[in-house]
Parts: structure tokens; sequence; C-alpha cells
């Protein structure tokens, strides 16, 4: 009877192509570091290793062996021939040294190719607004490392909570949803417990009316996200939700607060 001899099972990447860039150029960063070490220091082994486990987790491990990136890293040599050595004669120190640093040389090479071939793969966070902008620092907290690994929808929803949130700490309304937005903005037989502006004209108070739905609305989003599978993987969206997240909680700074006693 003829023996089936399957192929290892494939290891999936297990690190989101941004997290793996920057691995990976943190690894390059030591290399000059490592240039100033003779080649038998342990810790050129200890870089050796690290880079190798990152460039497993980058790349995975197709049938169980190790991507051929991480092969040819592995393999990387100083490109100069090792000379015979006669019996009873020790290598020369300067000539190993030499192929020592040549060999990093190409590993850096190699490495800067990789992190290339990386942001073809990664999401295209770069597709953001010309001009410079930044998340209101709380988003950025709560969201900022998710978007940028690619988890948009998580980013969004950690976004979305964090406001609900603020909305919470500021007013004092220990409540939440609709409930929540309609009695920290509502202004009809009540003094808002947010307040946007002076609401002194019938333009101010449909201002005060409109942030009142706005908040509404980032309910209604935390709950469709809270509760759906639907894929969310459109950086541009994500981006403008988080923005959106941001000018809220930029609004609550500067609005006048009105707290029961």
């Amino acid at each position: 009877m003829t023996r089936n001899v399957g192929r290892k099972q494939s290891i999936p990447p297990t690190l989101p192509p941004a997290e793996a860039i920057r691995l990976l150029r943190r690894q390059v960063d030591r290399i000059d570091e490592l240039k100033n070490k003779k080649h038998q220091d342990p810790a050129i082994g200890a870089w050796e290793s690290t880079t190798i486990n990152a460039l497993n987790a980058a790349f995975g491990m197709p049938d169980g062996e190790m991507h051929e990136n991480t092969l040819e890293f592995k393999r990387a040599t100083s490109g100069v021939p090792v000379r015979a050595v006669g019996y009873g004669n020790v290598p020369n120190p300067a000539e190993s040294q030499t192929r020592h640093l040549l060999k990093l040389d190409r590993r850096r090479a190699l490495l800067e190719a990789f992190v290339e071939q990386l942001q073809d793969l990664a999401p295209p966070i770069a597709a953001m607004p010309p001009y410079p902008y930044f998340f209101h620092p709380e988003i950025e907290r709560v969201s900022g490392a998710l978007f940028h690994d690619g988890h948009y929808k998580q980013s969004a929803l950690e976004a979305y909570v964090r406001v609900i949130n603020a909305v919470r700490e500021i007013s004092g309304i220990d409540q939440d949803g609709d409930r929540l937005m309609n009695n920290a903005f509502g202004f009809e037989n009540q003094v808002p417990a947010i307040q946007v502006n002076r609401l002194q004209s019938d333009s101010e108070k449909d201002e005060q009316r409109g942030f009142m739905f706005l908040y509404k609305g980032i309910v209604g989003l935390r709950n469709a996200k809270a509760h759906s599978n639907t894929l969310f993987d459109d950086p541009r969206r994500a981006h403008e939700y988080l923005a959106l997240s941001s000018l809220l909680m930029r609004i609550l700074e500067i609005s006048k607060v009105n707290r029961n006693p």
C-alpha cells in the first residue's frame, strides 16, 4: 500500500503589514549598532533570531516551511569566499570582521526590500487628506492603533463609545442612548446640560438641535457596529468616521456645561 505523505500545515502571517513594517524597521535600525560589535558577539545571534521570528510572523510559513524571504535572510552571506586555512592555523580576525560587516549590509538591503513588499500589502492608510490632520487625542488613544493596523470596524466602534462616554462624563447624566443625548443637549423646556452656543437666536437653536442629532447619530452607529458582522474594510470611510468622532469630542471641549446642583 502506498502511503500518502501530506504537506505540513501552512502557517499564515500573524502580524498585520503595518506592525510587521514597524518591527522590521526596528531591526534595520539596530544594524549600525551591531556593526560596532565583533562578529562572534552573542548580540549578533540574538538579533538574527529575533529578525527571523519577525519575518515568520510577517510572511507566514507556507507548507510549514520558512517563506522564501525568511530563507534568503537566514542564508545571506558576505559574498566574500572564505579562504582555506591550513592545519594549526586560525582564521584572520580582520577578514572575519570584514565578512561580518558585509553580511550585515546584505541583510540590511534584504530587510529594506521586504519592507517595500509589505508596504504594497498594507491597507491603503496613506489615502488620507492632503493636509495635516490629527484625530482628537482621546480618539487617537482608543482607535489610532486599531485604525493604522487595518481594524477599521473596531476602530470606529471604539471611537463611538468614547464619544458617548464623554457626553455622560461631562453632562453628569448617568444614562445611555437617545435618552442621554436628549437630556444632555435638548433645550425645549429645559436648560441643556451641554450647550454649544448662546441659544439666543433661531440659528443658534438650530445649531444646538443639529449637534444633538449628530450625537444621537453616534449612538445609532455604535449600535449598528456592535451588533453587525458586516465587513467594514474601507479606510477612507473609517477615517471619516474617526474624524466625525474627533469633531464631536472637540465640540464638547468648547461647550458650556450646565450641571444641576
